[in-house]
């Protein structure tokens, strides 16, 4: 699925190939003697169902939890608009390894020409805990910029 988009990268992130991660959009953030490389990730998933996007968010933490060994939600709000809602949740997670990484995700609505053509966008931002703070203010920059570019032809 294409989906013109444009955004922003912030400094000191440099976009790489998804590859088969189901992503649309990869960036990392190389942090010297971490063992855990941050990333932010951008998804999109096309929901012509009627689900709410707390529930979309629901189902990224089940998900998730699938892949891990422990997954907790530090919290969940609402942050969009009722035009094009959008949920953002803090997620504490565990991989099998015992490694422990904060994910921050952000789940926004793109609403289509009728309700079958809605697109989700899910924003995350995976880091280890001493360093997600300190990256936060660079991934929230990234979501503000977030837009869907118009359609550049002449009027049909």
């Amino acid at each position: 699925m294409t989906l013109p988009l444009d955004f922003v990268i912030p400094d000191g992130w440099t976009a790489v190939d998804p590859g088969d991660s189901g992503a649309v959009f990869v960036a990392v953030h190389p942090v010297p003697g971490e063992e855990f490389t941050p990333n932010i990730t951008v998804s999109v998933q096309q929901r012509p169902d009627e689900a709410s996007i707390d529930a979309i968010a629901a189902e990224a933490v089940e998900r998730l939890s699938r892949t891990l060994a422990g997954l907790e939600v530090l919290s969940r709000r609402d942050v969009g608009d009722p035009a094009a809602p959008a949920v953002m949740q803090l997620l504490r997670l565990r991989t099998g390894e015992g490694t422990e990484l904060i994910q921050t995700q952000v789940h926004l609505t793109v609403p289509g020409a009728t309700p079958e053509d809605r697109l989700v966008l899910e924003l995350a931002c995976t880091a280890a805990p001493a360093t997600a703070r300190a990256l936060s203010p660079g991934f929230q920059r990234f979501v503000a910029s977030v837009h869907v570019r118009q359609h550049e032809g002449k009027a049909q």
